[in-house]
């Protein structure tokens, strides 16, 4: 069978399924959202890369949910309240609560080893309109915006994004695709106009939706009928930023910056690009110091020279090498009764079993995105 036939049918009997459980028909909405699932599932086999995943994860979506619904002819809330009001679903400043860390992160710029450039430039650009508006205002500079923050995975982008909240006093809203995105027809919008009716409460605050490129891909590249509906919404947010609106500041993160749609990339919505890379040596020698501190350490360890070593390990990767060594050093501890301090054997020995996990070839396809968008 075609892969159109498949994607047709996966759609059908999801609507199918969706307004049978909202009509308090359990059986009928769990036989149809299996088959959307089986049809999905198909479509996934067929497909390659981050797209298969993506269509398997939303066809095992579909099986969880046809679990749930199988058996009760409860219908879920946010379609009875869509019926007791005009007011959409979810469109309050409280219906974005959810997403909001109530204190401010507890983390700062001193907390981030190395990228120092990145930090300058986050500084001059974000952070300093936050902390002195009525100076910025005078040369028209207007807090908030969008910024992408992109970068292979493991080099700090998320840390570096609860810095900025926590550097700036906001109110810090962290988001995970799957929290925006739903089974129900519209609510995927819905969501998101709360998250920033809520963000626009808090003012001045800060919004950080990690792989963004979940949220908003290629239309082209995307059969989804939620992904054709949300990535509008996602722009008109986007344009409502500054004057009257508050200060919003909207950070995105992503590790895939050539899958976003790019229309989320134009002047007005993702102002800036920062590109996170890798650690150099001094950030590399931080990031071990840091992931060694209050463990039991040989007075031979030589962190230059293993930094040194560590040429093309993200920070993520550089982490694993510790936690690597300390458990060595731990079993070694249990086994003769003693504490066993890590030493610069133990972590050289375990180095030989460890690889970057970025490989040449991404830091290839970053260098010329790079040279594309500058």
């Amino acid at each position: 069978m075609s892969l159109e036939f498949h994607l047709t049918h996966y759609e059908r009997y999801r609507k199918e399924g969706i307004e049978a459980h909202r009509g308090g028909d359990a059986d009928r909405a769990r036989f149809c959202l299996l088959k959307s699932a089986e049809h999905l599932y198909s479509v996934a086999r067929a497909s390659d890369g981050r797209l298969k995943e993506e269509r398997s994860r939303r066809a095992g979506e579909l099986v969880a949910l046809a679990d749930r619904v199988g058996g009760t002819s409860c219908r879920p809330e946010g379609a009875a309240r869509r019926r007791e009001s005009d007011e959409p679903a979810g469109a309050s400043p409280e219906g974005g609560e959810r997403f909001l860390i109530g204190e401010r992160p507890d983390v700062t710029f001193d907390d981030i080893a190395g990228l120092e450039d990145v930090k300058e430039e986050v500084r001059l650009k974000i952070i300093e309109p936050f902390q002195h508006p009525g100076r910025a205002a005078r040369y028209g500079i207007q807090p908030g915006g969008g910024i992408l923050l992109y970068g292979p995975p493991g080099t700090g982008k998320t840390l570096l994004a609860r810095a900025i909240a926590g550097e700036t006093d906001c109110s810090f809203f962290v988001v995970k695709p799957s929290e925006i995105l739903s089974k129900w027809v519209g609510e995927a919008e819905q969501n998101m106009a709360a998250l920033f009716a809520a963000a626009r409460e808090r003012s001045p605050s800060v919004i950080f939706i990690d792989e963004i490129e979940a949220l908003a891909p290629r239309r082209t590249e995307s059969l989804s009928s939620v992904m054709a509906r949300l990535v509008p919404q996602i722009l008109a947010e986007l344009e409502g930023f500054g004057g009257k609106e508050g200060a919003i500041l909207f950070l995105g993160a992503t590790n895939e910056p050539w899958s976003l749609d790019p229309a989320i990339l134009r002047p007005g919505r993702f102002d800036e690009r920062v590109f996170v890379g890798l650690p150099d040596a001094p950030a590399r020698r931080r990031v071990l110091e840091l992931h060694l501190e209050d463990r039991p350490l040989s007075d031979d360890l030589d962190l230059e020279r293993v930094a040194a070593l560590l040429e093309g390990f993200s920070g993520a990767d550089i982490r694993n090498l510790c936690r690597k060594a300390a458990d060595d050093a731990f079993r070694r501890a249990i086994d003769t009764g003693r504490d066993a301090p890590i030493d610069q054997e133990l972590l050289l020995s375990n180095l030989v079993e460890v690889s970057p996990s970025v490989r040449p070839e991404d830091l290839d396809r970053f260098s010329r995105y790079r040279g594309e968008v500058t």
